[in-house]
Formats: structure tokens, sequence, C-alpha cells
């Protein structure tokens, strides 16, 4: 199987990609130790508060009437 990588992917997009090769031991120290680090580098975190707004939005639209 072959795939492109997702952007905010948290194995394997190029932000991770290249936080690692820039600083290893930084990199793994804020891994270990920040739970939410890659999540944030990867845009992740953002990508699920803008999924959470477009939930609350659609629940006071008209459209269900």
């Amino acid at each position: 199987m072959y795939g492109t990588a997702f952007e905010k992917c948290t194995g394997c997009s190029e932000k991770v990609a290249e936080a690692y090769v820039a600083d290893r031991e930084e990199f793994l120290l804020k891994v270990c130790n920040t739970p939410d680090f890659l999540e944030n580098l990867t845009g992740l975190t953002q990508l699920n508060v803008e999924m959470a707004n477009l939930d609350i939005q659609s629940f006071g639209s008209d459209d269900f009437e």
C-alpha cells in the first residue's frame, strides 16, 4: 500500500521529520514530556478546534427545520 503523507500526521509529516532532523535530542524530550507537542507542531490541535466549531455552527443552522 502506498499513499502520500498527511501534512498533519504526527508520525510522517514533513514538519515532524524536519523538527527531528533539526535537533533530535530536544525533539525527543519535547515529545516525551509534552503530551500535545506533536499535535500542536503538525496543526492537528487547530484542525480539531476548527472541526468542533463547524459542528457547533451546524447545530445553529436553519437547514435542519
